[in-house]
């Protein structure tokens, strides 16, 4: 459970990070639950932002400690936050700051399938959020110093496959208005289509294998949009983030949550935005070689989306 210079944990996904996105090996810290340990506590010292945080595991009734990662200088509070035995995280939220001209985790905030804890720290309109299903949380990385600059997660899936989102839309919606994309074996992602106007009113996906194409239904659309955008993927060119927002409805339908932008980053550039950039902001990145589809809800828009992902081999 110590800090190490290398981030990545074997069989798990690194989803992140947000903040800082570059430092020196001596602020890189990294927290991954040993076999058969349970994360019971998260000491958390903040104030305007937060400076530092510790992690408390628990294996046969023997607690353990890690280090405390960030925390060169101290904060005005230090608070606890306690799992019970059949308390998981669920989610993870929190927002960017800026401290003397360095991009810092200013609040932070954990969900569990039984209550949330925090936030703690100060918000910003720069946040984050995270919610995941299938799949559980098995540590935390990133960057810090005199406080904690940049904060990941490590996820393990279930079975193969861990959802991961989504945003936008938060009710459950009509069987009819799910959508679902995966990448079938051996298939390459070629093209992404977006029809998109003051909203993203569409999404289709074609992908190929070989000399063989494959083109999915429109998903979304039942209203059209202004303009029709086609990205085109190079063969080695592989989704690694996206960044949105999520914001309500205007016009003849108005008052719907919806997805009112979107951008695509992989590993050569970032397409986008496409849309009209308004409402929270949704930015998540992860690892190449774990992306495997999207999935979400759709109507007369795209209501929302989230990530299928898998740990990379």
């Amino acid at each position: 459970m110590e800090g190490v210079q290398s981030s990545k944990v074997a069989g798990c996904i690194r989803v992140g990070k947000w903040g800082k996105q570059s430092g020196g090996p001596q602020n890189e810290w990294s927290f991954a639950l040993e076999k058969d340990h349970k994360l019971v506590k998260i000491t958390i010292d903040h104030g305007e932002l937060i400076y530092s945080l510790m992690f408390t595991t628990k294996c046969g009734g023997v607690l353990h400690n890690s280090n405390k990662f960030g925390g060169w200088n101290g904060g005005d509070t230090v608070s606890e936050v306690h799992f019970e035995g059949d308390e998981e995280i669920t989610e993870v939220g929190g927002a960017i700051g800026n401290r003397g001209g360095n991009l810092v985790i200013s609040l932070l905030s954990f969900k569990t399938n039984k209550r949330t804890y925090g936030p703690f720290g100060c918000a910003t309109e720069n946040v984050f959020s995270l919610p995941w299903h299938k799949g559980s949380l098995v540590g935390f990385y990133g960057l810090a110093g005199y406080y904690i600059d940049a904060i990941g997660v490590y996820l393990k899936a279930f079975e193969n496959i861990i959802q991961v989102g989504t945003w936008g839309k938060t009710e459950p919606g009509s069987p009819q208005n799910v959508w679902s994309f995966q990448l079938e074996k051996n298939h390459h992602l070629k093209k992404i289509t977006i029809d998109h106007g003051d909203l993203i009113y569409s999404l289709m996906f074609t992908t190929q294998c070989g000399s063989l194409t494959q083109t999915t239904e429109t998903f979304g659309g039942w209203n059209g949009g202004d303009t029709v955008s086609e990205i085109i993927f190079e063969r080695d060119e592989e989704i690694t983030g996206i960044c949105g927002t999520s914001a309500l409805s205007r016009g003849s339908v108005a008052g719907l949550p919806i997805i009112s932008s979107i951008s695509f980053t992989t590993n050569k550039k970032t397409h986008g935005p496409f849309g009209n950039v308004r409402g929270t902001p949704f930015p998540v990145s992860w690892d190449v070689g774990s992306f495997v589809g999207f999935y979400g809800l759709a109507g007369y828009y795209i209501d929302n989306i989230g990530v299928y992902l898998k740990a990379c081999k």
